[in-house]
């Protein structure tokens, strides 16, 4: 594989070549410095290259999305990765929108999270972009029928329409799209469901109940629902936009204790909103944590989220929902789980964060599960011992032995940061 890195820094094109070579080690890498070199010329050859790493900056004038723009209808030219160290949605929203196959911010980049960018966008293609075209024009059809079922007297009034921008997950009864509002231009993402594919009633009552429980709630440290409806046949919710990726790519970096303790802070902040409106996440997991291009972050997928206290849950007794890995031993039994299920996650996701590696780890899910219930509970290295009890108390095998509420975590998680300073 060839990779073309254009880049105004020497240094960081340098980085990013020993962490390609890290993960492919065939891999050729050229450099090409802009503010030597000034713009290709008509006769450069762009399908040598297999992939091409271009900075959003290049100097003080050139701008790599305008080169992104004039280059990329050249014969060959390769899938293409932008750089960039602002994080804000306008950057990458108008990247993909000129074609980019990916972008990151170059805060988020590591070893392993370059390597799947490279290889999402070697997979990339002309064929792709069409094919997703044909997506959004199904897409639209979704919410243009929305809009005639609303006036039919659907259950829930729906705003204005959407330009679709990128196809960015997919499953097997919703598609989930990077879009812009018709309106003013907003960036959201657009989760679609077809009600038509879906079996189980559950299934849909799930998906709407995301927006129906969060739409409502205005923490900075909880994810936006900026619209949301559900029809006859089909389900629609319109969300805020994290361009800075979630906190399972941020755990790759490895961060230190202080940044550890704020980021679980925030969450202990959301955790505090979401529990005061009777709200469970009940899959609270660093894939779940999103950031925001000001580096804030917020709680999102509530999808199998329940409300407390209340007649609402959609689950059974003896059935799991979660991720085995950040689930806590009465999820994992199958037993009835308040707010003290989401502090367990907490602590899973901090002593990640404090080690580097999972507290609990099996070859099945089963056997994850069963290290959660019945394992002696996980001790952080000498180095950070003085933070034990704090693990201790959010680990606790019983819910009686927990923190009583995210307050209280906080509490003692600010302190926590505070003593690392």
């Amino acid at each position: 594989m060839k990779v073309l890195i254009i880049d105004d820094s020497a240094d960081y094109r340098a980085l990013l070549g020993v962490y390609l070579a890290k993960e492919f080690p065939r891999v050729e890498v050229i450099e090409y410095d802009p503010v030597e070199r000034g713009r290709p010329g008509e006769d450069f050859d762009w399908s040598a290259f297999d992939i091409l790493l271009l900075d959003y900056k290049l100097g003080e004038t050139e701008d790599g999305l305008e080169w992104l723009k004039t280059y990329r209808r050249r014969p060959g030219f390769p899938p293409t990765v932008i750089l960039t160290a602002e994080g804000d949605e306008y950057v990458a929203v108008r990247a993909v929108k000129l074609g980019a196959a990916e972008y990151i911010n170059k805060k988020d980049v590591s070893p392993k999270r370059l390597k799947q960018l490279v290889e999402e966008a070697a997979n990339y293609s002309e064929e792709e972009e069409k094919a997703q075209k044909e997506k959004f024009s199904a897409a639209t059809e979704i919410v243009e029928r929305i809009r005639v079922e609303k006036e039919q007297g659907a259950k829930r009034e729906l705003g204005s329409g959407y330009r679709f921008v990128r196809l960015i997950g997919q499953g097997a009864m919703s598609q989930v799209y990077l879009a812009e509002r018709s309106g003013d231009g907003q960036s959201v993402v657009l989760k679609l469901l077809d009600l038509s594919t879906v079996q189980d009633e559950t299934q849909i009552q799930r998906f709407i109940q995301e927006a129906e429980l969060i739409a409502g709630l205005h923490s900075p440290f909880v994810v936006k629902i900026y619209e949301h409806g559900l029809t006859q046949r089909y389900g629609f919710i319109a969300m805020e936009f994290f361009p800075r990726g979630d906190l399972k790519q941020r755990m790759e970096l490895r961060v230190t204790p202080e940044v550890a303790f704020n980021y679980m802070t925030h969450v202990a902040y959301g955790l505090d909103a979401i529990h005061g409106i009777g709200v469970v996440h009940r899959d609270l997991k660093p894939a779940n944590i999103m950031f925001r291009g000001d580096d804030s972050l917020a709680l999102a997928d509530f999808g199998i989220s329940k409300k407390m206290h209340g007649g609402s849950d959609l689950t059974t007794i003896g059935q799991v929902l979660g991720t085995p890995h950040y689930m806590s031993p009465e999820q994992g039994e199958g037993k009835l789980a308040d707010h003290r299920a989401d502090l367990y996650s907490t602590g899973v996701m901090l002593y990640e964060l404090l080690t580097g590696h999972k507290p609990y780890t099996a070859n099945t899910p089963a056997g994850v599960i069963y290290q959660h219930v019945h394992a002696e509970l996980p001790t952080l290295p000498p180095t950070l011992a003085q933070f034990q009890h704090i693990l201790d108390r959010t680990l606790a095998k019983d819910p009686a032995g927990r923190y009583r509420n995210a307050k209280e975590l906080i509490q003692v998680l600010e302190a926590a940061e505070s003593a690392c300073r």
